[in-house]
């Protein structure tokens, strides 16, 4: 037991080998893609800098997957409200600055030697999920009640909306995934519907208005973009030089084994190579046995969250593992179905592979607290006691 306790790295194996999997695919897709997406100068500091943030994330994942995960429980609340003010800051930088107050997503610091920044919604994403996980165990065995549900539904949707003003995709990604859980949950139907057909309503009349008045969809966050990138999805063009149609070029020239690392083409010319369009490049170099086996990966690590969810014993452990699985799922399929063109552009990255600082470091912090989370049911399994047939316990007893 000593040993087990003792051991560098805790917690369900198999998450471990998947994550240091994805960084080190990262690693290599995304040195293939900027070698050829940035011409001119050197793409060297881009990729070591996105090497200290692997390094940093794994840190930072090794260290929570250390803390008790029923410790972080107890400052939820006081972290979902600084979220939500960190949050607010890029939309108060760009009112300070007379810039475009819909494309502030960005917290930028000047540190002198480098100049930080960070998207604060991708903190938001993941304490806002776990906040719902902690409402919902301290309320399970009264779930059904409209009070609990109001509790549930007032941080989700301030936060939504405040992340919906210049990131509609990821204040979507927040919403599902809080419908999903709240659904398995227990929350009651009637409430969730309802209030889901209110809002469904509600952003189709904000599109329908959009739609016939430009400038009232420009004052409302990116309703303008998001209803330009619909329209133009609906009658794609295939003769276009866009981002979509390269890439599907990337995927359609890629082949059962592709034309093998750093032999890309298309990365020469699309835009976000290393970030958003990182799968076609993965499918161009490593054709469909590498993309598959990468979606075979994000299928292990949903297996092991969901596995972990129904051993664990504790509401709030099983929860928040199955907000992890979710949610990385979901943006996944979101990134892919970018990739091969089914639906429109949305800017959500490849969970632990695309190129980005803070997307990797707050995805790898919540990952630590669910590998801490398996602690605790691989400690269960190592402390069922021993069992003995009838002559080993004879022999046993002799002995004493």
């Amino acid at each position: 037991m000593g040993n087990i306790k003792n051991k560098i790295l805790q917690g369900d194996k198999v998450i471990w080998i998947v994550y240091f999997l994805f960084i080190f695919i990262s690693i290599v897709e995304v040195f293939s893609a900027m070698g050829k997406e940035i011409g001119g100068g050197s793409f060297l500091p881009l990729l070591l800098r996105h090497i200290i943030w692997l390094i940093i994330g794994f840190v930072c994942c090794f260290l929570f997957h250390r803390t008790d995960y029923r410790k972080i429980t107890k400052i939820l609340k006081v972290l979902l409200w600084f979220s939500i003010i960190l949050t607010c800051v890029p939309y108060l930088q760009a009112l300070f600055n007379h810039t475009t107050v819909s494309m502030a997503r960005w917290i930028r610091i000047n540190l002198g030697f480098y100049n930080l920044q960070f998207q604060p919604s991708e903190i938001a994403k993941y304490v806002t999920l776990f906040y719902i996980c902690m409402i919902m165990a301290n309320n399970q065995d009264h779930i059904e009640d409209k009070k609990v549900f109001y509790s549930l539904m007032i941080p989700l949707f301030i936060v939504c909306g405040i992340v919906f003003w210049s990131n509609f995709s990821t204040s979507v990604l927040i919403f599902i995934t809080s419908f999903i859980l709240m659904r398995i949950g227990g929350v009651r139907k009637k409430y969730l519907y309802t209030m889901l057909l209110c809002l469904v309503v509600f952003i189709g009349i904000l599109l329908t208005i959009a739609r016939y008045s430009p400038e009232f969809a420009s004052k409302i966050g990116r309703l303008g973009t998001i209803l330009a990138r619909t329209e133009g999805h609906t009658r794609i063009d295939y003769r276009a030089l866009t981002q979509t149609n390269l890439s599907l070029t990337a995927i359609a020239t890629s082949g059962l084994i592709g034309r093998g690392i750093g032999n890309s083409i298309q990365s020469r010319f699309l835009d976000e190579a290393h970030n958003d369009f990182i799968f076609s490049i993965i499918l161009e170099e490593g054709g469909i046995l590498l993309g598959g086996f990468i979606i075979l990966l994000y299928i292990i690590l949903l297996y092991r969250m969901f596995k972990t969810a129904r051993n664990i014993d504790g509401y709030f452990g099983s929860m928040a593992c199955l907000s992890m699985g979710i949610i990385i799922t979901l943006q996944t399929l979101i990134n892919m179905s970018v990739a091969v063109g089914l639906i429109p552009v949305t800017g959500q990255t490849l969970p632990f592979i695309s190129y980005g600082g803070t997307s990797f470091v707050f995805a790898s912090i919540f990952l630590g607290i669910t590998l801490n989370i398996t602690k605790k049911v691989t400690d269960d399994k190592d402390e069922t006691p021993i069992t003995y047939n009838t002559s080993e316990q004879e022999d046993i007893n002799q002995t004493q």
